[in-house]
């Protein structure tokens, strides 16, 4: 009979032990690249897509600015419909029914909402990804300021707020949003500019407040 050495068995089994060992190690490191790139696309992707966003809502509050200005020059061009928006002699006018700005498409929605005042929506969307749309929209509303009884803008946040068809009491420029809300108040972005024309470089009194 021919027996194996036990030197060689042992040998033949360390050598074997050490193949399955290597293949291990092999299969847990490609799973951690994985894992790293997977995660490292993942957070690129993240801060693609915030940054898209953020840049979106930019141009959505523009959109909305934008609107206030050609209501202060003449409160009849808010006329109902769906517009994109142009700067014309150092002015913004109302172009088509959308503008573009790289991949973000603008437009702006206007639609009475009662006497001598209009709802604004400023909605500005762009593809993400293949498979998906991204959209950002804001509201306001914006009164006619002649009909109002001064024939201008009103010089404070509580002239803005008592000038609304909501018949405010009062109102005060605060710091943000959050105060208006601490405070029982209601926000309305239409008197926002008053606060900041009242309180130059002062960025701690460009929110306006009105109080029921």
């Amino acid at each position: 009979m021919n027996l194996i050495p036990k030197k060689l068995i042992s040998y033949n089994l360390q050598a074997g032990f050490s193949l399955v060992e290597v293949l291990l190690a092999v299969s847990v490191f490609a799973l951690i690249v994985t894992g790293l790139v997977g995660g490292l696309i993942y957070g690129q992707q993240s801060t693609a897509l915030a940054g898209q966003r953020a840049r979106a809502a930019v141009l959505a509050d523009e959109g909305l600015e934008a609107v206030r200005n050609i209501r202060d020059e003449n409160y009849s061009n808010l006329t109902d419909g769906t517009f994109g928006l142009a700067i014309s002699a150092n002015q913004w006018v109302f172009s088509g029914t959308s503008d573009a700005t790289d991949i973000f498409t603008r437009a702006v929605t206007i639609s009475a909402a009662g006497a001598n005042r209009k709802l604004v929506t400023s909605a500005v969307t762009w593809q993400q990804n293949p498979q998906r749309d991204g959209s950002v929209t804001l509201t306001t509303y914006l009164s006619n300021w002649a009909a109002s009884g001064g024939g201008g803008p009103p010089s404070s946040c509580a002239a803005y707020c008592q000038s609304l068809p909501a018949g405010y009491t009062d109102g005060t420029c605060r710091q943000n949003t959050q105060q208006c809300s601490n405070n029982s108040e209601i926000y309305e972005s239409g008197g926002d500019s008053i606060c900041v024309t009242n309180f130059p470089g002062d960025p701690s009194h460009d929110t306006c407040c009105c109080l029921p």
